[in-house]
Parts: structure tokens; C-alpha cells; sequence
């Protein structure tokens, strides 16, 4: 590299700073740099010496290949480049500027006789083109409409970044769900960076795993794609071709990745996860969608981060709410695991009738809490030997309703209340607490009653003796139709046999 004026410094923006990584085209502390790159050396003192003149810092080189070892190096806003240069000449130097560094602007100097190649350059991505001889007030006028309209763009793309930003936190809010919220955040990048693909990959906290998100053409990106690098990240980065590899290894998830942007999600101090963005061919990502994304990155860590605080709080309450269930069923041995297993047994029910993997979750949730009501009765009452009195059946009867007034308030546990409420209601309507009928009784109460009533019988109680599986198995057929949903029926009476096998096999305890 030839340098006739006294180069500046290289940018130095700390270990993960990349050389494609430019700075904003009209920072108020910074002047613009231009790179003026000619084979003739007078020409170059002469732009140079002007350009200075006119409050610009200046880069020179004496052919295309030494201008892209400056552009290595250096932050630059503008190049100035003849077309006719040895080793490489202008549109070579052009295409590879508009591979390498989209934001910076090109102004292309040409004699007469080759207008028609300037022309073609500006279809390149060229701002300008300059005829030789040139009157140096052109070329510095020229100059300033090409930063003009880069510091234009700029600003453009700080708009754009400001209405993402508002509208993302409009849209997440107090957003609570953690599988929404990164939603949200990967529909935006997309949208506004026009990425291929978008993934947001979070990092393991202690014990929990926590799924990220993707959206775009194939496969998600995940913590497997990142090297050490991309993981020891502190700030935004941008890789186009062959660098992004710096932070991407090489699979055939990666292997159509031409352009990316990266940047760390940081919580409290704390890294999260990374936002990536990935261009597949086309043209590359720029300067501009790197800052676009480092503003939506910066709301999106903090949504990231109070969502996780939320599943964490909640799910530290949820199994607060069941350790006390169960220490509560284990003060009685006829009770003792009641829940536990009345929740394997609503699971293996939802499974067998194919319901979505949600579903399964919620419905043994649902199981662990089901009789959670019965706290609000007196344990002499749950455990009385023989008959209960008609006040104290009264009672009994309002259990659901109590289990749906103490979980009610909590927002964790509103989607499983319909089976906490209605796993006593009957497919004839003579159930209680609200005498639903048929359809109209919650699918997940519907097959709760069936696991709830299945365990009743095959366990021993105060007043008799556990009941054979085949009595069981016999009298849910029976009432199949009046008390129970024959299809929830049907589907338990497959998925037990199954249950049944496998604890058999596994030399474990099951119903006889």
C-alpha cells in the first residue's frame, strides 16, 4: 500500500471490532474520511491537498488492490477512484467495495473516452461519475452530494430504527411470554433488515435451557453454528462473505450465509443470548442495518430478560404450589401421590387422542393441581371413615370451586382452572359443581374426571380397599356416556394398557 498523504490511525473499536464495520457516515465528532485512488501520483497530491483544504481527512492509494488494503484498515466514507488503474482497476475496485463495504460511496473519475464505462460503473452502485481533466470545484462539489446523501441515508435509517423501536416496545410491552416475546423480536428484524433468516439463541442460565427462536429460510441457527468468537462478543458486528465465518462454523446450516449481522443480547450484565440476522447471496447487509439492529437488540435484551425473570418466578411458584399438594396428600396414606399420578394418567389420555404437545403439558399440570380446593376442607372431612353427612358432602362439593378461587389470580395457572373446576361435572349434566353438560364441559376437565376416577377406584381410601384394574377399567365403559366422555374413555382404556406394560417391564408398581 502506497500512502502520499499522512494516514490516519486505524479504527480501533475494541477485539470484536471488524474491518467492515464502519462508523456512522456523519458522526458529529467526526469528520468524513475520503480514500482518493489514482495511478498517477499528481493527480492524487492534488485531490488530496484540496480535499483537505475543504476540512476532510484523506486516504490515497495508487491502485485498486492498495485501496482495499486502506479500506482493511481504516474507516472510510467516500473513495474517489479512477477507472483505468494496473494490478486492479476501478470497476474491479467497485464491485468488490459493493461486496465488502455497501455504505461507503464510490465517485468514479474517467477521461473522455470512456464515458460509457463510467456510466456502466454507476449501474454498479457508483454515486458519480467525474470527467478528466476535471476542475477541482466539481470534483469537491461532487464530493459533498455523495456525502450529502449518504449522511441523508443515514439519518433515514436512524428514523426507521427509532420507528421499530417504538414499535416493538409497543407491541411486547409487559409482554410476560417468553415464546412471544422472541417471536416479536425475530418478525421485526426481519422486517426491517429484509434478512433471509433470523434467529434468536439463548445461552443456558444454571439449570434451564431455554428455547430460542428463528424465522426465514431454512434451518434455525443455533449455539452449535457459533464459534468462541460469536460467543465472546461485547458489541454489534457486521461479515459479509468469507469473514462472517469468523463467527458462523461451517455446516450446511451456515453454508449459504453470505452476509451477517450479530450483536450480543445483554441483560443486567449478563449475556443472554445473540440476535443474528443472515443474507443468503444478494446484497450484503450495511452499516446502517448493523445500528438498526443494535437499537431493537438493546429493547429486545431487556424484554428477554423480564420474561425469563417471569417463567423463572413462575415456575419457582408452580412448584412451590405442588410440593405443598403433595406434603399435604402425604399427611394421609390413603391420598399419599393421588395427584401425581391422576396428572400420568390425564398425560397419557391426551396423548393417545393425539392432542398438541401444549395440551399434554398444561393437562398434567392440571393433574398435580386438580384437587388443590380440598385445602379449604377439614382433613377429619377428607379422611372420615365412613359416610360423609349431607352438610359435609355439601362441602366436599365446593372443592372445585375453591381451587378456582385460590389459582385464579395467579396468571400461571388461569389455562389449567377449567380442569381444576369441572373434573367433577358429568357428560349427562347431573355433575357438580355447575351441572355442565356433554361438549359444553371442558375437554381437559372431560378427561380428568376419567384419570381422576380411574385412580380413585385402584387406590385404597379410609373406607375400602383399592379396587382391581379390570373393575375399573369395567365400570369407566359402564359409565361412559352418562358420567364419563366415551371418547376420553376409550382413549384412557388404550393408553393404560400401554402404561401398564411399560411399568411392568420396568419392574415398577402398577394398578392389578
Amino acid at each position: 500500500m502506497n500512502s502520499d498523504a499522512v494516514p490516519l490511525p486505524p479504527r480501533r473499536n475494541g477485539r470484536d471490532a471488524l474491518p467492515e464495520m464502519q462508523p456512522s457516515p456523519f458522526d458529529a465528532q467526526a469528520q468524513a474520511r475520503v480514500l482518493v485512488v489514482d495511478d498517477e501520483q499528481v493527480i492524487r497530491e492534488i485531490l488530496s491537498d484540496f480535499l483537505l483544504m475543504e476540512g476532510y481527512q484523506v486516504l490515497t492509494a495508487e491502485n485498486g488492490r492498495a485501496a482495499l488494503d486502506v479500506l482493511a484498515e481504516n474507516a472510510v466514507h467516500l473513495v474517489l477512484s479512477d477507472l483505468k488503474m494496473p494490478q486492479m482497476g476501478g470497476l474491479e475496485l467497485l464491485e468488490s467495495i459493493r461486496n465488502e463495504y455497501p455504505e461507503v460511496v464510490t465517485l468514479i473519475m474517467t477521461g473522455y473516452g470512456t464515458v460509457e464505462t463510467a456510466i456502466e460503473a454507476m449501474k454498479r452502485g457508483a454515486f458519480d461519475y467525474v470527467l478528466k481533466p476535471f476542475k477541482v470545484e466539481e470534483v469537491v462539489h461532487t464530493v459533498r452530494r455523495g456525502l450529502e446523501q449518504q449522511r441523508l441515508r443515514a439519518e433515514n435509517i436512524e428514523l426507521r430504527a427509532a420507528l421499530s423501536l417504538y414499535q416493538l416496545a409497543a407491541r411486547i410491552g409487559d409482554e410476560p411470554d417468553l415464546d412471544r416475546t422472541l417471536s416479536l423480536i425475530v418478525d421485526t428484524v426481519r422486517e426491517q433488515t429484509h434478512a433471509d433468516r433470523v434467529s434468536v439463541i439463548l445461552l443456558p442460565d444454571e439449570d434451564v435451557r431455554w428455547e430460542g427462536a428463528s424465522v426465514g429460510e431454512g434451518e434455525p441457527l443455533t449455539e452449535h453454528d457459533l464459534t468462541e468468537a460469536a460467543l465472546g462478543l461485547h458489541g454489534a458486528v457486521l461479515a459479509n462473505q468469507g469473514r462472517a465465518f469468523r463467527f458462523l462454523r461451517g455446516s450446511d446450516t451456515t453454508a449459504e450465509v453470505t452476509s451477517l449481522l450479530m450483536t450480543p443480547l445483554i441483560g443486567r450484565h449478563k449475556l443472554l443470548g445473540l440476535l443474528l440476522a443472515v443474507r443468503h447471496g444478494g446484497r450484503p447487509f450495511i452499516e446502517g442495518d448493523r445500528k438498526l439492529m443494535t437499537i431493537i437488540a438493546d429493547r429486545a435484551a431487556a424484554a428477554v430478560h423480564n420474561a425469563q425473570l417471569f417463567e423463572t418466578l413462575e415456575r419457582t411458584f408452580r412448584h412451590t404450589i405442588e410440593a405443598l399438594v403433595t406434603t399435604l396428600e402425604e399427611k394421609d396414606r390413603y391420598t399419599a401421590g393421588h395427584s401425581a399420578r391422576v396428572a400420568d394418567f390425564a398425560e397419557i389420555t391426551a396423548r393417545q387422542m393425539g392432542l398438541d404437545e401444549d395440551f399434554v403439558e398444561l393437562i398434567h399440570q392440571a393433574g398435580r393441581l386438580h384437587d388443590i380446593g380440598k385445602m379449604k376442607i377439614r382433613t377429619e372431612e377428607l379422611n372420615k371413615p365412613g359416610p360423609l353427612t349431607d352438610e359435609e358432602y355439601e362441602r366436599f362439593k365446593m372443592h372445585p370451586v375453591y381451587g378456582e378461587e385460590l389459582l385464579g389470580p395467579i396468571p400461571c395457572f388461569r389455562e389449567v382452572l377449567p380442569a381444576i373446576g369441572g373434573h367433577h361435572e358429568r357428560y349427562d349434566g347431573r355433575g357438580y359443581p355447575r351441572g355442565l353438560e356433554g361438549l359444553k364441559i371442558p375437554l381437559m376437565a372431560r378427561i380428568m374426571a376419567v384419570a381422576d376416577s380411574y385412580d380413585a377406584m385402584t387406590s385404597h381410601r379410609a373406607y375400602r380397599s383399592a379396587l382391581t384394574h379390570e373393575f375399573a377399567v369395567a365400570e369407566l365403559k359402564r359409565c361412559s356416556g352418562t358420567q364419563f366422555d366415551p371418547v376420553c374413555v376409550e382413549a384412557f382404556v388404550i393408553a393404560i394398557e400401554v402404561w401398564r406394560e411399560a411399568r411392568a417391564a420396568a419392574g415398577e408398581s402398577y394398578p392389578r
